[in-house]
C-alpha cells in the first residue's frame, strides 16, 4: 500500500504524473456504465473585480456607505457603541492600520492593498479609490466598517479576505405612524447574524495577489479555530467540560442596557455594537474609560496559569511546584502551564504577528528580595528575550523577523505560540538559587502571570513615527474638522493582567491539596513537545488519573478526559495497542465521544493502519462535522485504503469549511485522478493544491532565522527553556 495520499509538495505532483496506485492490487478506479460520475473539483473561486479582496460590492456608493450619522440619528445607543469600537477606526484615520497599508501600497503596489480594503476600507474600495491616492481629506478614508456594511451584507462565504456580497436593495426608512414602513425598514437592514459573516473578514490569506510572491500564507483565521472548537460542538482535541454552544455574536455582542432610548431596544437592552475583544489600546487612545473597562473585562480570566511543576536539576520532578524541596545553590526548572479557558478561537486572536502577550515570572525570598525574573522588562522594552511570547512570528525573504505588519514581505512562519480554544501550553524556566542564600530566606515565593497589550512595541514605534509626518498631521487635522477623535499612536498602551498564580518552594512550604485538573492540564500541555520529550507527559497524566478517581466531585466525563489524554500520548509515541486500551476505557465512560474516536484514528494512522483509522475518523467527523482537520484526516485515510470516491467526498466536506485547506486540496486532486476525471480537471485541482500548499522554503527560512536571531533559535521549539535573569 503506497502512502501517496500523504506526500507533500512536488512529490504529490509526481505521484499524479506517474499514475501511482493507492490500493494493494492497483488502481481502484470505478469503471463501466453503472459507475456514478464523481463530483467535480471544488476549487477556490476566481476573485471578483476587487481582487485580491473577495468582496462583491454590487455597485455600492462609497459616500453612502461612509454615512453613519443618518443611522445614528435614530439609534443613539448603537451609534455611541459603534463609535467606540475598532470597526469605526479600521480605515486610514487609524495610524496603526495606516502605517501597514501605506507600506503595502508603497512597496507592493496599489492593487495588493485591495485585500486590506475589503475589510477595512469598504467605502474606498467601492469607489475604486484603493487603486488611487488616498488623501487625508477624503471622508471615505475615515469611515471604517459602518452600519451600512454589516447591515447590507446579504451573503457571506467562508473563503476570507472580505468574502461577502453587499445587497443591492436600498435602505427603507420608516415613517412615523406607519407600521408597514417600520417592518420594511427592519427587513432592509436585517443582518445575516452568522459566524460566516464575521469570518468573511476574520479569516484572511496572503498570496501572489497580495504581493507575497510564490507563497500562500494564512493572514489571520479566527473562523477555523471556532468552527473546530467545543464552542461550536466540533472539538476533537479533548473531552471537554459541558460547554454551551456560542458563536461570535454571543461573545462579542452581548446585550447591554440602552441608556439613550434606542428604539431597537427590547426590554431596555440592546445587542452591543462595541465589538469588545482585545483592543485596549484603541480605547485608551479614545479616552473611553467605559470601553477600556469592557475590553479588560473580556480579557481577564480568559486564561488560567499554573505553576505546574518544579525540578531540581538532576533530581525528581515535584508536581505541582508548590511545596517542592529547594535549597541554596540549587538549579531549578519550573513548568508554567497556561490554558485558554474561554476564548472561542486562538488566543491572542486576529493578526497574530502583531500581538503582545507574555508570561512574567518573579522569584523572591521569604523577605521579599527578588532572586530572579523573566519577562519583567517586556512591559517597558518589548524586547525581553526572557519573556515567553504568545505570538506568531514570520520572516521575510532574508529569513529576518518582521514585526511591523509588512504583510507583503511575509514568506514563512517561524513559530506560532498562540493557544487554541480550550488547549494548554507549557513553558519551562531555569532559575539559579544563590548558594549564599541564608536558610531563613526560604521558602521562595514564585509568582507567575500573563500580561497583555494590544500591539507589539516595534509596530507602535512605527505607527508613532508615521503620525509625526506631514501625512499624519493632515489626517489629524481632517479628523478635527469632522469632530472625530485624533488617535495618538505615541500614547502608552495599557497593560492588562489576565491571570496570576503563586507558589512557595523550599523551607516550610506545605504542598497544596490534590488537584487533578492541574495535573491533567500539565500533561495535555506537554503533549505539544517534541517526540523525544513526549514521555514527560506520562507522570502528570497518571497522577491526574489517580487523583480524579479519588475526587468525589469528578464523574465519568472527568475520568474519561484523563484516559483520553493518556491514549493520545501512547498514540503519539506509536504504541497503538496501548493507545487503544486507554481509549477503550474512556469509551466505556463516554460512549461515542468524537474526541475518543479521533484519537483512535490518529493512533492507527500513525502506524499506517488506514482501515481502522478511516473507521474511527468517520465516527469523529459525524459527531464533529465542522472540524476541517477531522475531514482532512478522514480523506487521507479513505484514499489510502482505495476508497477514492469517499475520500473525495470527505476532502470536499473539508473544503466547504476551509476552501484553501492544503491537505483537502491534495486528496481531492489524487482522488479525481484515480476516479478517471478528465486531465484538465485533475490538472486544475492539482494547480489549486500547488498554489496553497506550505511554502517550499519554510524550513530553510526557519533555519536561517535561528542562525541569525536568538529569538528564533529559542522560540522555534514548541516547549523550550527560558533562562531567568538573576537580580542585581
Amino acid at each position: 500500500m503506497t502512502a501517496r495520499w500523504l506526500l507533500p509538495g512536488g512529490l504529490a505532483a509526481a505521484a499524479l504524473a506517474a499514475g501511482l496506485t493507492c490500493g494493494p492490487g492497483g488502481s481502484s478506479r470505478e469503471r463501466g456504465p453503472a459507475a456514478e460520475a464523481p463530483p467535480r473539483a471544488l476549487l477556490p473561486e476566481p476573485g471578483p473585480p476587487q481582487a485580491p479582496a473577495r468582496s462583491v460590492l454590487a455597485g455600492a456608493d462609497g459616500t453612502t456607505l461612509a454615512d453613519v450619522d443618518t443611522c445614528g440619528g435614530c439609534h443613539p445607543d448603537v451609534y455611541a457603541q459603534q463609535q467606540a469600537s475598532s470597526h469605526a477606526y479600521s480605515s486610514f484615520s487609524n495610524p496603526i492600520y495606516r502605517v501597514a497599508v501605506d507600506k503595502v501600497r508603497e512597496e507592493a503596489g496599489l492593487q495588493p492593498s485591495r485585500m486590506c480594503g475589503g475589510c477595512h476600507d469598504i467605502a474606498l474600495l467601492a469607489d475604486g479609490i484603493m487603486d488611487a491616492e488616498v488623501t487625508p481629506e477624503d471622508l471615505r478614508g475615515h469611515a471604517g466598517v459602518t452600519c451600512r456594511v454589516c447591515h447590507g451584507i446579504e451573503e457571506a462565504t467562508r473563503d476570507g479576505n472580505g468574502s461577502y456580497t453587499l445587497s443591492r436593495r436600498p435602505v427603507v426608512f420608516p415613517r412615523d405612524g406607519d407600521p408597514a414602513s417600520l417592518e420594511a425598514h427592519r427587513a432592509s437592514v436585517k443582518p445575516l447574524r452568522s459566524a460566516e459573516m464575521c469570518g468573511s473578514c476574520h479569516r484572511s490569506f496572503l498570496d501572489d495577489g497580495t504581493g507575497n510572491r510564490g507563497v500562500f500564507l494564512t493572514g489571520q483565521d479566527d473562523l477555523t479555530g471556532w468552527l473546530g472548537s467545543a464552542y461550536n460542538h466540533s472539538g476533537l482535541g479533548r473531552i471537554d467540560d459541558v460547554i454551551e454552544k456560542q458563536d461570535c455574536i454571543a461573545c462579542h455582542m452581548p446585550r447591554e442596557p440602552a441608556r439613550l432610548g434606542d428604539p431597537a431596544a427590547e426590554n431596555g437592552t440592546i445587542t452591543s455594537h462595541r465589538f469588545t475583544g482585545g483592543h485596549t489600546w484603541l480605547a485608551a487612545m479614545l479616552g473611553d474609560e467605559e470601553q477600556l473597562a469592557r475590553q479588560r473585562d473580556i480579557l481577564r480570566g480568559a486564561l488560567s496559569i499554573d505553576l505546574a511543576g518544579a525540578q531540581v536539576v538532576g533530581g525528581a520532578r515535584h508536581l505541582p511546584a508548590a511545596g517542592a524541596p529547594v535549597a541554596p545553590g540549587d538549579e531549578i526548572l519550573l513548568d508554567v502551564v497556561v490554558r485558554n479557558q474561554r476564548v472561542g478561537h486562538r488566543f491572542p486572536a486576529g493578526v497574530l504577528d502583531a500581538q503582545d502577550a507574555w508570561i512574567e515570572v518573579d522569584v523572591r525570598t521569604a523577605r521579599g528580595r527578588r532572586i530572579a525574573a523573566a519577562g519583567a522588562a517586556q512591559a517597558e522594552t518589548g524586547e525581553d528575550r526572557s519573556a515567553h511570547l504568545f505570538r506568531s512570528l514570520v520572516v521575510g525573504e532574508d529569513g529576518r523577523l518582521r514585526f511591523e505588519r509588512e504583510t507583503h514581505a511575509f514568506r514563512g512562519p517561524v513559530f506560532n505560540h498562540t493557544i487554541a480554544p480550550r488547549d494548554a501550553v507549557a513553558v519551562r524556566y531555569r532559575v539559579q538559587v544563590p548558594a549564599s542564600l541564608p536558610a531563613d530566606a526560604l521558602p521562595l515565593e514564585v509568582t507567575a502571570r500573563v500580561l497583555h497589550r494590544s500591539r507589539n512595541l516595534r509596530l507602535q514605534r512605527a505607527a508613532c513615527e508615521a503620525t509625526r509626518t506631514e501625512r499624519g498631521a493632515r489626517f489629524a487635522a481632517r479628523a478635527r474638522e469632522l469632530d472625530d477623535p485624533v488617535l495618538d499612536a505615541c500614547a502608552p498602551q495599557p497593560i492588562t493582567a489576565l491571570a496570576e498564580t503563586s507558589a512557595r518552594l523550599g523551607g516550610d512550604a506545605a504542598p497544596p491539596p490534590p488537584d487533578w485538573r492541574g495535573r491533567y492540564e500539565h500533561g495535555m500541555a506537554l503533549l505539544h513537545g517534541l517526540q523525544e520529550h513526549l514521555e514527560d507527559a506520562r507522570t502528570p497524566l497518571l497522577l491526574a488519573l489517580e487523583q480524579v478517581a479519588a475526587d468525589p466531585a469528578a464523574g465519568p466525563r472527568e475520568r474519561a478526559a484523563v484516559l483520553h489524554q493518556l491514549g493520545r500520548l501512547e498514540g503519539l509515541q506509536g504504541r497503538t495497542e496501548q493507545a487503544v486500551a486507554w481509549l477503550d476505557q474512556a469509551e466505556a465512560l463516554m460512549p461515542g465521544h468524537p474526541a475518543i474516536a479521533y484519537a483512535r484514528g490518529r493512533a492507527h494512522a500513525r502506524v499506517w493502519r488506514w482501515r481502522e483509522a478511516a473507521a474511527a475518523f468517520e465516527i469523529a467527523t459525524r459527531k464533529a462535522p465542522q472540524n476541517a482537520a477531522g475531514w482532512a484526516d478522514l480523506a487521507m485515510a479513505l484514499g489510502s485504503t482505495g476508497r477514492e470516491r469517499e475520500a473525495l467526498a470527505a476532502a470536499q466536506r473539508g473544503l466547504e469549511l476551509a476552501p484553501r485547506h492544503a491537505d483537502c486540496l491534495r486528496v481531492q486532486a489524487l482522488a479525481l485522478r484515480a476516479l478517471g476525471r478528465p486531465d484538465a480537471e485533475v490538472e486544475a485541482a492539482l494547480d489549486a493544491y500547488e498554489q496553497h500548499r506550505p511554502p517550499d522554503r519554510a524550513t530553510e527560512l526557519r533555519i536561517t532565522c535561528a542562525a541569525q536571531d536568538p529569538l528564533c533559535a529559542l522560540e522555534r521549539e514548541p516547549i523550550h527553556v527560558h533562562a531567568m535573569i538573576p537580580a542585581r
